[in-house]
This record gives structure tokens, C-alpha cells and sequence, in this order.
């Protein structure tokens, strides 16, 4: 944390607004992580201020590159993605449509390169499950169709990656979690931690699913034994049996609450 601060401090004083609010106030994906920072060029007196920006997205962390121009501090950043292939054949018209923050700039506001990168994020989710369906006759692609098919999930519920040999679905899992209280922690003043609980499913490889727990979450449930998902098995029963365990689980806690 404190290399972020670092990296901050020595980021021109007309730009550091947009970056101190990526840091402290953007939250994004799934996980709903704070974005960090990895490194920067061009200090303070640079005419050119670069940094990376670390995204969580599925279970990759991804680098996007933001480039200011101190010549011309009123206009937008320019951006180098990790993917090439990522908005390489985007026209004024579709990033007029898609991307209005970026095209639409107010250099006045702090939140301005928040919207950039939460519409740009929105983008590569769009970019991802694209991928997916070019091949429609893999496992994952029917995986997925099938997934959504269910009442229980819903495309904002799943980040889909698309790797050269591999596919990864982060899914959000549907917890009730209403009826807990606030604050369940005795050494922290704060709930430490959204309750969100996430399975992480890989393709071809989907055995080994990873479910992902919240701190909160994770200190009410305690240690889940996931149920063995077979090579045959699907997600569209998979998912609803494992969001029934926490939820029996979640209930069973509760209950204990009242004695």
C-alpha cells in the first residue's frame, strides 16, 4: 500500500486526482477488489505521465497502461491494453456509444477516469464471452449457454476468460446472507469484507472448482468441503448444489445465533 502512495505522490499534481480516486474509491469485478497501481514513468515535471494499472477481472490480475499528456492536460489518457486483440478495430462510433467517458471527457471531474475504466472493463466482458462463442461447439461455450439458461444466474453473475488452452468462469453465487448481523468480528470495528461467495470453475480441467469466500463469509461458513463435481457434471446443476450447501450452511448458522 505503501508503493501506492508513493507512486501517487510523484504523479503531476493535474493528474493525481483521476488516479487517487482509481485507487481509494473504484472498486471493480466480481471480487469487487480496489484497483493497485504497479509502476510509473515520468515524475511530477515529466511532459508524459505513464502507470499501470492492476485489474482484477476472473482470477487474472489484468495491466492496463494510462498515458497522460501534460501539454495537453485537458484531453483524455490514451490507453495500452495486455490484449492487442482488444478493441483493436474500435471506430469513433463505437467508442462514442460504448465508451461515452472517454469521448465525452470532463477533465473537471476526479470520478472522470473511473467511468473510462469501469465501461472499458464492461467492454472486455463483452470481448470475452465473444471469444467463447467463436467456438460454439466447445465444452465451455455450452457450459456457459447452458448456465445462463438457469433463473439462478444471470450474465452480470459470471466473468468469463478465454485463454489458448484454457476457460475460466468466475460465477457469484446467490447467498442470503439478510439476516446476518452487521458486524460478525471481534478484533475489527469494521465488517471486513463484501459477502460475496464465488466459484471459480477451468476448463477443460472443471473438477477442480474453487470456491472463493469473502473474509466476512468465510468466518461465519468456516471451512466448506465443495461437493466433487464429476467429469459429466454440468454447472447449470453444479451451481445450484453448491449455493444450496452455503445456504443450509448459512441457516445452520444462524440458528445458533438464536441460543
Amino acid at each position: 500500500m505503501s508503493d501506492n502512495f508513493s507512486i501517487l505522490s510523484d504523479i503531476s499534481p493535474v493528474f493525481r486526482p483521476y488516479i487517487q480516486s482509481i485507487y481509494q474509491d473504484l472498486k471493480l469485478g466480481l471480487c469487487k477488489t480496489k484497483i493497485d497501481l504497479e509502476r510509473i514513468s515520468g515524475g511530477t515535471d515529466s511532459v508524459e505521465t505513464q502507470l499501470r494499472l492492476v485489474l482484477p477481472y476472473c482470477s487474472k490480475k489484468l495491466k492496463w497502461e494510462v498515458i497522460f499528456d501534460s501539454s495537453t492536460p485537458w484531453f483524455a489518457p490514451d490507453f495500452r491494453f495486455d490484449d492487442d486483440n482488444f478493441l483493436s478495430n474500435a471506430d469513433e462510433e463505437f467508442l462514442n456509444k460504448e465508451v461515452p467517458s472517454l469521448c465525452q471527457w470532463n477533465s473537471s471531474d476526479p470520478k472522470a477516469l473511473c467511468g473510462v475504466i469501469s465501461e472499458l472493463i464492461n467492454l472486455y466482458k463483452i470481448y470475452q464471452v465473444r471469444k467463447l462463442n467463436e467456438d460454439d461447439s466447445s465444452r465451455a461455450a455450452f457450459e456457459y449457454s447452458a448456465l445462463l439458461g438457469n433463473a439462478l444466474t444471470t450474465e452480470e453473475d459470471v466473468e468469463v476468460w478465454v485463454g489458448a488452452h484454457i476457460v475460466e468462469f468466475l460465477i457469484k453465487l446467490k447467498i442470503n446472507t439478510t439476516k446476518l448481523p452487521e458486524l460478525f468480528n471481534e478484533s475489527l470495528d469494521i465488517n471486513p469484507g463484501i459477502d460475496t461467495a464465488l466459484l471459480l470453475v477451468r476448463y477443460p480441467n472443471s473438477t477442480n472448482a474453487e470456491l472463493i469466500l469473502s473474509p466476512f463469509l468465510s468466518k461465519v461458513l468456516g471451512n466448506i468441503t465443495l461437493p466433487l463435481m464429476h467429469q459429466s457434471g454440468v454447472l447449470m446443476d453444479y451451481v445450484p448444489m453448491v449455493t444450496n450447501l452455503l445456504n443450509n450452511k448459512m441457516q445452520i448458522f444462524q440458528k445458533s445465533l438464536q441460543f
